[in-house]
């Protein structure tokens, strides 16, 4: 696919192009990776890795006759959604249900036929949980294949530096520089292939058709991202 040009991306994201972003990430433009004044560098590069996004997968966007019940690992039942819904979770490995509870996969069960487990996310972890017991957050947290990127290592994604985040503040609204965290992973991702937790599906229609990425350009954070 064809890269869109920085103005087209500005314009899409509703970022004001010309001028220093005032957020908590304000960045430079991520075509420059050079070292200067106010930003350390970045680490040694990784090389090019496949590149896809995930976010909470919600109840209410899968109307429709409830059908399919989600087991705690107790074999409790949680909730009875739509099949839908039930695909989408186990997908995402988060989903909100209606009444506002935050759902996490657990792991593989066998409860009532089902293959997969839920948890509720503690209150701490607004978005869910990684591995590890990670919080995660949007934009900043990142699935990976461990054999490739460790758990917990910082890296600096070159395209995603000096991108606004949509959204509100505090979790968006915000020039991004690049600096995500290896906080999660899943069946699908494997190898290079990074898979950027944006929170909520319209952050992913708002950024993918505005960056046009199918893959990403990544470094070791090094000092540009402590």
């Amino acid at each position: 696919m064809r890269r869109p040009t920085a103005l087209a991306i500005a314009l899409a994201l509703g970022a004001c192009t010309g001028a220093q972003a005032s957020g908590p990430d304000a960045a430079s433009d991520a075509s420059d990776t050079s070292v200067d004044a106010a930003r350390p560098p970045a680490g040694p590069a990784r090389g090019s890795f496949e590149f896809t996004y995930y976010w909470i997968a919600a109840e209410a966007d899968y109307p429709g006759a409830a059908t399919t019940p989600l087991y705690a690992p107790s074999c409790q039942p949680i909730a009875t959604v739509t099949a839908e819904f039930a695909r989408a979770i186990a997908l995402e490995g988060t989903g909100r249900l209606r009444d506002g509870r935050l759902l996490n996969v657990d792991g593989a069960c066998s409860c009532g036929g089902a293959s997969t487990c839920y948890v509720e996310a503690p209150a701490d972890h607004a978005w869910g949980t990684g591995v590890q017991d990670r919080a995660l957050a949007p934009y900043r947290s990142i699935a990976v294949d461990r054999t490739v990127v460790p758990y917990g290592t910082r890296l600096w994604l070159a395209e995603l530096d000096g991108v606004t985040m949509p959204g509100d503040p505090p979790w968006g609204g915000f020039v991004h520089d690049g600096c995500v965290i290896a906080a999660d992973t899943g069946g699908g991702i494997v190898g290079m292939h990074i898979d950027w937790f944006v929170g909520l599906r319209a952050s992913y229609r708002t950024l993918d058709p505005a960056l046009g990425l199918s893959t990403i350009t990544a470094h070791d954070g090094g000092a540009r991202c402590p």
